[in-house]
């Protein structure tokens, strides 16, 4: 009956050492587990696509849309589709299904097809997709 035992702060001490010990071997799982993306994942990431430019001919007559994609990563991509859509109603306003292949660094034009005349005044979101997923998107203005 003479023994004593652990005092109750130190007790509670030693319980948040062992969470702190446990918070940290769960925290270095996670991240060597997030670290390890393979695949189609890991081009996902170096893949990046930037739109550097939309042209529409003055009064729309031939209703074509010419937007010009760059690619600024450091894989070659491929730009599977196109799409010009009205920012207000969300609408889309011309869709290209393509197979645009671009080298790193390189610019190329790409035409969409409208399915209606464009709005003077009006904003519209130019918008391309590659094969991996990665979006880019441009905003412009439509003036006659």
């Amino acid at each position: 009956m003479k023994r004593k035992a652990i005092s109750p702060v130190i007790a509670t001490l030693l319980l948040i050492l062992i969470a702190i010990a446990a918070s940290i071997l769960v925290y270095v799982w996670v991240t060597g587990y997030a670290s390890s993306v393979t695949g189609a994942e890991t081009i996902q990431l170096q893949e990046r696509v930037k739109i550097d430019a939309v042209s529409v001919p003055d009064g729309s007559a031939s209703k074509n849309v010419t937007i010009y994609v760059r690619n600024i990563g450091n894989v070659e991509i491929n730009v599977t589709s196109a799409y010009i859509i009205d920012s207000v109603t969300s609408e889309v306003m011309g869709y290209n299904s393509t197979s645009l292949k671009l080298t790193p660094g390189e610019v190329k034009a790409l035409n969409v097809t409208l399915t209606s005349g464009l709005t003077s005044g009006r904003t519209y979101v130019a918008k391309v997709v590659t094969k991996n997923g990665v979006e880019a998107t441009y905003s412009f203005v439509y003036r006659k």
